[in-house]
């Protein structure tokens, strides 16, 4: 079988998990890797058996490698955009970690490099690959519980160090983690946030299809800490009076990675929406029955590798579902970018 060749830019934590998804695949490998850290390159070299011609300190020199089929940008957001164009110049096929585009503005000057680019890209939303997302956009498609009436979706994790002083605790932000750093792109909007808001924007492609002028977006509350990054956000957004979103994204709050889809008949909750573990569950409620449905999961990451590198070798240009298009990523970028300045 065929395989398709992998380079990763950033091996941070991100592309640790992602890289382990490779040990599931017979379709792909880690071909090469690039950080500016050496002792990165390093355990990464050695845990994933990469040969030393592919361990690069130079990530235009991996972009431009010409035995890599595809890379993979796992760097901060901030430096997204630039790696995405260099791409577009090397004529490299290429997977952006979400979010792609911090502002619109990026995601203009990437269109129109773009223009007549030949080379494959999709945005990084690995949940979309999982093998509950199929069954979700079967059950939203044919309509089986009528139509969205709105949605209920949370991305909460506890980012905050807790620091007792004479018996009473005070939750602090580590401003040495990039997550509370603005210039990198950091918050919950950008990190956490982004998540739900694609799956709002996925239900309304194959639902309703409301033009993105047509979206009205309303903040409700944000947060800020010391480091001008928001801690905290929530927003709810009227797809034209079709479907209503909800959506809170949290540094501060407990583990909740769950969403609520209301239909005309019932509705469905999915636990653990964002990053399962190897077993979840999707219940739906249609009327007055009740049905459970699990999934076994195996490293969340693989089967966005699987799909990608087989769509790559089928010679596809453009992405096919569940992979992320360019109409999909422009409307994500435009509402992100309207959610973070409002």
């Amino acid at each position: 079988m065929k395989k398709i060749n992998w380079g990763i830019i950033g091996l941070g934590n991100i592309a640790n998990k992602f890289a382990e998804g490779f040990f599931f695949l017979d379709n792909a490998i880690v071909k090469g890797i690039a950080s500016t850290s050496n002792d990165k390159l390093f355990s990464f070299k050695k845990k994933f058996d990469i040969e030393e011609k592919y361990c690069f300190t130079n990530y235009q020199k991996l972009i431009t490698c010409p035995d890599i089929d595809i890379i993979y940008i796992a760097l901060p957001n901030s430096l997204h955009a630039k790696y995405i164009n260099d791409c577009i110049k090397a004529e490299k096929n290429f997977l952006v970690e979400k979010p792609a585009f911090m502002k619109l503005e990026d995601f203009n000057t990437f269109k129109k490099l773009s223009s007549n680019s030949k080379s494959y890209f999709t945005e990084g939303f690995m949940y979309r690959y999982l093998p509950y997302f199929q069954k979700l956009k079967n059950i939203i498609e044919n309509k089986t519980l009528g139509n969205v009436s709105d949605i209920f979706s949370n991305f909460n994790i506890k980012v905050f160090k807790e620091r007792k002083i004479l018996g009473i605790k005070f939750k602090k932000p580590n401003y040495s983690n990039r997550l509370f750093n603005k210039s990198l792109g950091g918050g919950s909007i950008l990190d956490l946030g982004c998540y739900p808001l694609s799956l709002s924007t996925f239900i309304n492609s194959i639902s309703y299809n409301v033009n993105i002028k047509d979206i009205n977006l309303k903040k409700n509350n944000s947060q800020f800490c010391d480091s001008g990054v928001d801690v905290h956000s929530s927003i709810s957004l009227d797809f034209d009076k079709k479907f209503t979103s909800h959506i809170t994204c949290s540094f501060q709050e407990k583990n909740n990675q769950n969403t609520k889809i209301n239909f005309t008949n019932g509705h469905i909750l999915i636990e653990d929406t964002w990053a399962p573990g190897k077993n979840m569950q999707m219940i739906i409620f249609d009327k007055d029955k009740k049905k459970k449905i699990e999934f076994k999961n195996d490293n969340i990451y693989s089967y966005q590798i699987k799909s990608i590198s087989n769509q790559l070798i089928e010679n596809k240009i453009d992405p096919i579902f569940p992979s992320m298009n360019l109409n999909e990523i422009e409307m994500n970028t435009f509402l992100l970018s309207k959610w973070i300045d409002s």
